[in-house]
């Protein structure tokens, strides 16, 4: 039975955290997925990086740039054997798989690490700010911020890519459950109520109108969102000039 490589009629998005060449074997893109070169590790962009060329230089690395929230995006490949799989797994790891994976098996298992991705936590948390779905309401460390429904779904929305620019279209689509941008500033108006009880839980600034007409949740600890640039050393590991994977089970996690 064939995996749909595809959710929601776009295709499955995947990142090369290795600084060598992506792998003919690991390119999901020959399983109908998308390289996103421009990205990091997320629910949107699943990670993939080789563990046989990592040593524990490499590792700890990778560890200090992933901390646990980031590597439930990540699937490890090249682990051979059954006792460090299981120990990367119950360190976080979204899936570890050994070095002789077919390539249709990978993007099976890269799917279902996206797909539980989306599924909606009950919680998030930014910092200081707490979002709690089943209660509609957000903290500020233990305050409330007493919002109304249709602000919570707002906050809610915008926390879904955080630190990414969100459309008035997509937000009256996906809040308003509208087909088109309507000719009033209800939006404008939900959206200075909402900054108000930001601002004075002390969170003033951390809704911005983007250029383009849409808002961006600014928030510095940003759960799944994590560096994606070639320029970021700590992002794109090597394993040359060390024992490979010699000790790296021995590094704290």
């Amino acid at each position: 039975m064939g995996v749909s490589n595809q959710r929601g009629g776009d295709s499955y998005q995947f990142c090369w955290l290795g600084v060598e060449d992506l792998p003919s074997a690991l390119d999901l893109r020959r399983d109908g997925w998308s390289l996103n070169e421009g990205d990091g590790p997320s629910a949107d962009c699943i990670g993939i990086i080789n563990a046989g060329n990592l040593d524990s230089v490499a590792w700890t690395r990778v560890l200090s740039t992933y901390p646990e929230e980031a590597r439930r995006y990540i699937l490890v490949t090249g682990v051979k054997r059954a006792g460090e799989r299981t120990m990367l797994l119950q360190h976080g790891f979204a899936d570890v798989v050994s070095d002789t994976i077919a390539l249709e098996e990978l993007g099976a298992r890269a799917a279902r690490v996206a797909d539980f991705s989306h599924w909606l936590p009950r919680q998030r948390q930014f910092g200081m700010l707490r979002l709690d779905l089943l209660a509609r309401e957000a903290h500020v460390d233990t305050k409330p911020l007493n919002l109304n429904p249709r602000e919570f779904a707002l906050l809610w929305r915008l926390a879904d890519s955080p630190n990414r620019p969100v459309s008035k279209q997509t937000l009256i689509h996906d809040v308003w459950r509208m087909g088109f941008v309507p000719e009033t500033n209800s939006i404008a108006v939900h959206m200075s109520r909402l900054r108000r009880k930001l601002a004075i839980g002390g969170l003033q600034g951390v809704i911005e109108t983007v250029q383009e007409g849409g808002y961006c949740l600014r928030i510095g600890d940003t759960p799944g969102k994590y560096p994606a640039s070639k320029e970021h050393a700590a992002m794109r590991f090597s394993g040359q000039g060390a024992d490979k994977a010699s000790n790296w089970l021995s590094l704290p996690i």
